[in-house]
């Protein structure tokens, strides 16, 4: 079988929530115009689409008063937990936040929002969980270091943090993950590091993190696999648990059956069944670039792929070699692969470029791929160099071993997308991406973005680093010393994630490591 049919970008998000937003009056001509104007013949955007939000300029962050974002008018912030901000329990923040989501929220007029933040760290300051050692993983010290991944919890009430603790360590690269079905967090290591390379234990692995640090069992979830994990959505439908992986050219995209669907904590140790995609009708597809000389499999924006699944007998098994030879091979010589994507590709299996950010909603599954490539030029032209896209994975509700697989929205220019990575979608639908290439200059200046997606899948403005941090504006806030001075709009945006109310977004900024609180007018769009 061939690929399916492409369609109309906007009927792919039909019962999904984007579906439930629709702009009416003299925006939404705007809108269909720019939808018109922003695209080229195979779909890719080359200039952000017109924001139902408007246009964005700097703000005040409400708890330092320094312009730390650029957001749309009416939209305001407050920056929180800081790298090497004094924790409640004893301990300094951690730098390089990534991955997060809002795990649980209490009961009450003003409950607590419970999130837990990854921290994409490798040697450094140990991420010490007090009172409970078996939540830390592997003690290796390295050259006077230990490791310094983990992850942390903040406990916030009305917008502002009353209480961060650790609550994993002796984990690396904690990149991304997902929430759960039991109200705990999965985090990732993007990672194959381990005794081959004078760690005390293997890496690699997904870890189930508790919001109490008594309760987390720093046990690797085994049958998840290892390979360079990057995120994970669940389905609560069927109870599987897709993951990507974030690997340069060699990155299949991966689902897990578990065997106890209990929804519990601790029921991922039980085991399960770790499968990979692959495209009806296309041994080994290579879903990565969209137009040029590179090879790949996908034509157009809009084109779908019928999927069905292949099953991996040793998820725990160690990096290996991949040499596939032939015309739709984009690699040159022998190059290094996760055990499973060996395993993957040799049943058949897709690869994609990079697998990236994951969110469940509605029963459809999104997923970036950074490195989703589409420039036609170079010499020799390469696959996974180009600024990223977006898929939507729709499982069959007949059948749960089948699905579609969609390109809903490819970047031509640095200026059109950034090579989206974390993704989330608000409680209504929209969905918001988090830009991890190097500091694009637009309208707005320089920096890294928040782009929203509209209903005809065309990615807008919406928020903009604008960190910039002097010796005054550091000693101004207290943190001289913890902070260095520099321009931080380069750095990626990472971990977004609304609180089940919707009136909140939080999100990070990876360097120097930042936590923000962002809410405002969000009826006035699709979030």
């Amino acid at each position: 079988m061939s690929p399916m049919n492409s369609v109309d970008r906007r009927s792919l998000f039909k019962g999904s929530g984007l579906a439930a937003f629709a702009l009416a009056g003299p925006l939404g001509g705007l809108m269909a115009e720019q939808a018109k104007a922003s695209t080229n013949a195979q779909g890719a955007q080359t200039a952000p689409a017109a924001s139902p939000y408007g246009p964005i300029a700097p703000v005040r962050d409400l708890a330092t008063g320094l312009f730390l974002l650029q957001l749309p008018s009416g939209f305001s912030y407050r920056s929180m937990s800081w790298t090497n901000d004094l924790m409640s329990d004893g301990n300094r923040v951690n730098g390089a936040h990534d991955g997060m989501a809002v795990v649980r929220v209490g009961t009450g007029r003003n409950p607590d929002t419970f999130l837990i933040r990854n921290h994409e760290l490798g040697g450094g300051r140990a991420m010490t969980v007090n009172g409970n050692p078996g939540a830390f993983f592997d003690n290796t010290t390295i050259s006077g270091q230990s490791l310094a991944g983990g992850c942390t919890v903040l406990r916030v009430r009305g917008g502002q943090l009353v209480e961060s603790y650790n609550t994993l360590g002796g984990t690396i690269v904690n990149c991304a993950g997902g929430k759960t079905l039991w109200n705990s967090w999965l985090s990732c290591e993007e990672t194959t590091n381990g005794t081959a390379n004078g760690l005390n234990q293997n890496h690699g692995y997904v870890f189930d993190v508790s919001t109490n640090p008594l309760q987390t069992v720093a046990t690797p979830i085994r049958d998840m696999g290892r390979f360079s994990h990057e995120a994970t959505a669940t389905d609560p439908v069927t109870n599987y648990i897709y993951q990507t992986e974030d690997a340069r050219n060699n990155a299949a995209f991966y689902r897990f059956k578990p065997n106890d669907t209990s929804r519990t904590y601790g029921s991922l140790s039980n085991g399960g069944v770790l499968q990979a995609a692959k495209v009806v009708g296309i041994d080994k597809a290579n879903l990565l670039a969209l137009a040029g000389t590179r090879p790949s499999d996908v034509a157009q924006v809009g084109q779908a792929f019928a999927i069905e699944w292949v099953t991996i007998p040793t998820p725990d098994s160690p990096p290996t070699t991949n040499n596939e030879t032939g015309i739709n091979n984009p690699d040159t010589g022998v190059r290094n692969v996760s055990g499973p994507f060996r395993q993957a590709r040799d049943r058949g299996a897709l690869r994609m470029s990079r697998g990236e950010g994951l969110w469940y909603h509605n029963g459809v599954i999104y997923i970036t791929d950074t490195s989703f490539g589409y420039e036609s030029s170079g010499n020799p032209p390469r696959a996974g160099r180009g600024l990223g896209c977006v898929w939507a994975y729709r499982p069959s509700t007949t059948n749960p071993d089948q699905g579609t697989l969609t390109l809903v929205y490819a970047a031509a220019n640095r200026i059109a997308g950034n090579n989206p990575d974390n993704i989330c979608v608000s409680p209504t639908g929209g969905i918001l991406y988090m830009e991890d290439g190097s500091a694009v200059v637009d309208e707005f200046g320089a920096g890294n973005r928040v782009m929203g997606l509209t209903n005809a899948g065309l990615a807008y403005i919406f928020c903009k680093n604008n960190v910039q941090l002097s010796a005054a504006n550091l000693a101004a806030t207290g943190r001289t010393g913890q902070v260095n001075p520099g321009d931080y709009r380069g750095f990626e945006f990472c971990g977004g994630t609304f609180d089940p109310s919707g009136r909140t977004f939080y999100v990070n900024i990876q360097t120097p490591g930042i936590t923000f609180a962002i809410t405002g007018p969000w009826a006035r769009g699709n979030l």
